[in-house]
C-alpha cells in the first residue's frame, strides 16, 4: 500500500477530539512516513465540513487509497481506526 491521506475533523479542543488527534497520532507512529493527516477544526473552516457532509465530529475520512472511507464517533483506539478505515495492519517495515 502506498500513502495513506486521512482528513479528520473536530470541534474545537473538546476530550473526544483530543482522543481522536491523539490516535490518529498513534497510527501516524505505526504506519510511518506513509501517513498524512489533516486536522480540520469545524468551528474555523465551516464550510469544509458542510462540503464533506460532516454533521457529528469528530470524523476521520480516509481519501486515500480509494474509495474514500468515513469513520465518527469515538475514535480513541488504534485498532477501531485500522480496522474502520480499512488499512493494512502491517507497520511500515521502511521505518
Amino acid at each position: 500500500m502506498n500513502g495513506i491521506s486521512l482528513r479528520l475533523y473536530v470541534t474545537g479542543h473538546t476530550p473526544s477530539a483530543e482522543r481522536a488527534v491523539a490516535a490518529l497520532a498513534d497510527l501516524r507512529g505505526h504506519f510511518g512516513g506513509r501517513l498524512s493527516v489533516q486536522i480540520i477544526d469545524v468551528l474555523e473552516d465551516p464550510v469544509s465540513a458542510l462540503n464533506d457532509d460532516v454533521y457529528a465530529t469528530p470524523t476521520v475520512f480516509r481519501i486515500t487509497p480509494e474509495p474514500v472511507r468515513r469513520l465518527f464517533g469515538d475514535l480513541s483506539r488504534k485498532e477501531t481506526l485500522i480496522a474502520g478505515l480499512g488499512l493494512d495492519t502491517e507497520p511500515d517495515q521502511a521505518r
